[in-house]
């Protein structure tokens, strides 16, 4: 069991190299639009990848998850290769389909959307990138069904690199803003495609299962209900927002998710790369359950760790990259949804027994009442919190949805989570941040100072409630052995993803 959370956490390192430069591509582009683009065209080009996602996530049909189902199925082994071909050929379909449906009434959504047709090209380049993005998803879960990080994390490497050279081109140079930023997207994914054509071109065997798809499509529509509601869930307090308030509270409430997640997109995003594959690997093996626990466990541990940081830094984060000073409120919905981003992927682990059983109608009926829940907190707080109201939405409901995915998960595949561990850790970190967080009105060296000895200081207050196991305790130290000694650090990957 501890050989496979070496493999699962050697794969999520690659993949956070990939993620990495994503971000780090992010924070190269801040300053960049926060330059060129008014906090006005921030907040419209927030509600633009929100609508990117809804589109992408409505027909792209959650097929991609049913994928991960059948292809480690034992019934469907011989027939991988074709079953790919099938999920291929139905996305390009529906990348198709969704073009043409949307392409021409763009003029309405933009007035509708923005109360102003002029952003109906913007919009028919957004509808063509999250068509494209249909069909990246399925060559990308292949990848990953197949444990191949460092492909994954090059060729996208290589995408991202290409879309920033001519961000930065069309934006800086050729005065084109928004338009300019869906361009250099694009042609990204089009250079991506490029790159994987001859692995896509090994991979299929040309022949439809038709019947194969019809299961996995009766599979993947609960789960595609509730990836729109979870979708809604994670953007209806921007579309609230630009209701309620104005689009500049859009603009900071967008500033400050897109830092909060920093967090999903390297760490969350890095680990549901590698360790979604190993999940339903792992689903007939003998101590599955107890690898489920301990990957919770550990997940919780180190993501708490980011949580931290980004919620105590955040403001500092704020003022380096963002020029404009009339960005700088952000910050404040930082901690606030770093926190709901942690819940978050504790729903994502806890979700592994529902997906086993197949109970996806399950999932479709819960996530639905919690956007529900969601919506009608964002309506109330953002009245009287405006963009701080959205984020303190967020964190309620996904506490809640975590709760409740917990509750139906266990009845239908029990797993003997770790939940003294979990909550200890919770409450540790949630009084480390309100304690750290009073240095706010300090100076800077004080600030730092306080903030970085409340970090430092987690592991080892869990130390003193007897967190840790003796194998745990063992690892930590091998581990710290090897951090005194500079010289050795080459050997700290091999201790941690080694052979135990």
């Amino acid at each position: 069991m501890l050989d496979d959370i070496k493999s699962a956490l050697k794969n999520t390192i690659i993949y956070g190299i990939g993620n990495l430069s994503t971000k780090l591509i992010g924070f190269i582009l801040l300053p960049l639009y926060t330059e060129y683009l008014t906090v006005h065209d921030y907040g419209i080009l927030g509600v633009l990848e929100v609508s990117s996602q809804v589109v992408i996530t409505i027909f792209s049909f959650g097929l991609y998850q049913a994928f991960f189902r059948w292809y480690w199925d034992k019934r469907y082994i011989n027939r991988q290769q074709s079953v790919f071909f099938t999920c291929l050929v139905f996305s390009i379909i529906a990348c198709v389909f969704v073009t043409l449906a949307l392409y021409y009434p763009c003029r309405t959504f933009s007035t509708l959307l923005f109360d102003n047709p002029d952003f109906e090209n913007v919009l028919r380049l957004m509808v063509l990138s999250a068509g494209l993005e249909i069909i990246i998803i399925i060559p990308n879960t292949l990848i990953r069904l197949q444990e191949k990080p460092l492909l994954f994390t090059i060729s996208n490497i290589v995408r991202l690199l290409t879309s920033l050279t001519l961000t930065i081109y069309f934006v800086k140079f050729q005065q084109q803003q928004i338009m300019g930023i869906y361009k250099a997207q694009i042609i990204g994914q089009l250079v991506l495609l490029l790159l994987l054509s001859v692995y896509i071109g090994k991979n299929i065997k040309i022949r439809l299962e038709n019947s194969i798809l019809r299961d996995m499509l009766r599979f993947s529509f609960p789960l595609m209900i509730s990836n729109i509601a979870a979708l809604f869930l994670s953007i209806s307090d921007r579309y609230i927002l630009s209701f309620t308030a104005d689009l500049s509270d859009v603009g900071l409430y967008s500033l400050g998710s897109k830092m909060a997640n920093t967090i999903t997109v390297f760490i969350v995003g890095s680990v549901s790369l590698a360790l979604s594959p190993k999940l339903f690997k792992m689903m007939d093996e003998p101590d599955n359950k107890r690898f489920y626990s301990k990957v919770m466990t550990y997940y919780a541990y180190g993501l708490l760790f980011f949580v931290l940081g980004m919620s105590l830094f955040g403001k500092e984060v704020i003022k380096v990259l963002a020029y404009n000073i009339n960005y700088w409120d952000a910050y404040k919905v930082i901690p606030i949804l770093s926190f709901s981003i942690f819940f978050a992927a504790l729903k994502d682990i806890a979700l592994i027994g529902l997906l086993i059983e197949k109970k996806t109608k399950t999932i479709a009926l819960i996530i639905p009442a919690i956007t529900l829940l969601n919506i009608a907190l964002n309506v109330i707080l953002t009245r009287y919190l405006q963009y701080l109201g959205s984020a303190y939405a967020a964190l309620i409901s996904q506490i809640i949805y975590v709760v409740v995915v917990f509750v139906f998960a266990q009845r239908t595949y029990y797993v003997p989570y770790e939940h003294r561990k979990l909550l200890l850790m919770v409450s540790i970190a949630a009084i480390l941040y309100a304690l750290a967080s009073l240095s706010n009105d300090f100076s800077i060296a004080i600030r730092l100072l306080a903030k970085m000895m409340a970090i430092i200081s987690f592991p080892f207050i869990l130390y003193l409630f007897k967190f840790y196991e003796p194998i745990e305790i063992k690892t930590i130290k091998k581990v710290w052995n090897v951090v005194k000694r500079p010289k050795e650090w080459k050997n700290l990957i091999r201790i941690i993803t080694g052979p135990s």
